[in-house]
């Protein structure tokens, strides 16, 4: 299982805008706030390409419409005491009745403007000032923090998540049962890319990450491993990495979930040291994949390199079947 879930909220933009949406920082604090395990679980099912009906994603557009920025600059006119949290649970249940709402109350010829600004302000009303809640986290990152701690080398994790500049690296961990992964985030020579560590286990919840295997993936691999979490080919093997090029890393989608291993012909013990990555999990370390891949190619929008990868990476996986 993962050490982390989508840690930061440029991590969740990255990964709504893959889904060729926006979402302002304001919406993002919002859904933090008021829907996040919701909206997490809505995205993630988009990410691992679960939501064959489509209803996830519709859920995402509708709820990020109703939040956006526009929105609420529309509402303040007529009820100057909106907040954006309001908004949310109406967005949830019935979000294409709030919007057309929000029409009708503004065009005063309409049928239903009368209806529309008590509806609103069924919705905007002030609050009893008596039975005020607690103020809710205001950032995924405080969500994060709370999370439980997992099995870690602190110090290598330390080291990884230590500023260079300006630059902070992020990791994600996989654990198996008899080994584990480490996800990195990081730049070779100044390029963008994911530098992969693999640990034996020593005990419960006990890793050898001094004796870690390391695998490095450029940019190109990064898309083609992307390409496979997004099921748009079964799998991918790099071979004749590392110094002495015996090296590898591999990944697989393998009906419910995703086998990775690195491979190291030359290691004095565990030559292959393997994880299953359930598609829960996948969505954290498919997404630090994404962001890797948008550091590399920043001028160009994010849903055309997607575009990109799917279509060369489907004529490969076809070509090879």
């Amino acid at each position: 299982m993962t050490t982390t879930n989508l840690a930061t909220a440029k991590e969740v933009a990255t990964a709504v805008a893959s889904l060729g949406f926006q979402a302002s920082s304001e919406t993002l604090g919002a859904i933090s706030r008021n829907c996040r395990e919701d909206f997490l679980e809505h995205l993630s099912r988009c990410i691992t390409d679960q939501d064959q009906d489509g209803r996830s994603k519709k859920f995402i557009g509708n709820l990020l419409r109703c939040l956006a920025p526009n929105t609420i600059n529309r509402i303040k006119p007529i009820f100057p005491d909106a907040t954006i949290d309001m908004i949310v649970p109406v967005a949830k249940a019935v979000p294409t009745r709030f919007l057309s709402a929000i029409d009708a109350a503004h065009d005063p010829k309409h049928a239903r403007h009368e209806d529309a600004k008590a509806y609103l302000a069924s919705i905007f009303a002030p609050p009893d000032t008596h039975s005020e809640e607690e103020p809710p986290q205001s950032s995924l990152q405080q969500q994060h923090d709370q999370q439980e701690e997992r099995p870690v080398d602190q110090a290598a994790l330390s080291r990884r998540l230590a500023p260079s500049g300006s630059k902070k690296y992020h990791s994600v961990h996989v654990y198996g049962s008899n080994a584990a992964l480490c996800f990195n985030a990081t730049d070779w020579n100044g390029a963008p890319g994911v530098m992969v560590d693999a640990a034996m286990q020593t005990g419960p919840k006990t890793y050898d990450w001094k004796n870690a295997v390391h695998v490095w993936l450029d940019i190109n691999e990064v898309g083609a491993v992307l390409a496979v979490f997004r099921r748009w080919r079964k799998g991918v093997e790099f071979s004749a990495h590392g110094a002495q090029n015996d090296k590898g890393f591999a990944i697989e989608f393998q009906g419910q979930h995703f086998f990775a291993k690195v491979t190291a012909k030359k290691a004095a013990a565990g030559a292959v040291r393997a994880v299953k990555i359930l598609p829960s999990d996948a969505m954290s370390v498919s997404i630090l994949f994404l962001t890797q891949l948008a550091e590399s190619y920043p001028m160009i929008p994010l849903n055309e390199l997607l575009a990109t990868v799917r279509a060369t990476h489907q004529i490969e996986d076809a070509a090879a079947a």
